[in-house]
């Protein structure tokens, strides 16, 4: 008897993954090739806009004190 599998998509990639920790808890994912792509793609951003916050952190500069705010300023 032919069925279909649960991971049988129409393009015919996906990767199943199971994990069990203890005896209640069991966690399932599927992941297509495009669901692949979308997560390398996620991650490359994340990495590389945190290179730039890294870089611009250890920049050497001036650092010039904050401007005087108006309203703080105590009337007397």
């Amino acid at each position: 008897m032919d069925t279909p599998r649960k991971n049988d998509v129409a393009n015919g990639h996906a990767a199943d993954v199971s994990i069990r920790i203890g005896t209640r808890v069991k966690f399932d994912a599927s992941v297509t090739s495009a669901g692949l792509l979308s997560i390398g793609a996620l991650v490359t951003g994340i990495l590389l806009s945190t290179a730039v916050v890294i870089v611009a952190a250890g920049r050497k500069g001036t650092k010039s004190p904050l401007p005087a705010d108006s309203s703080t300023k105590i009337a007397g």
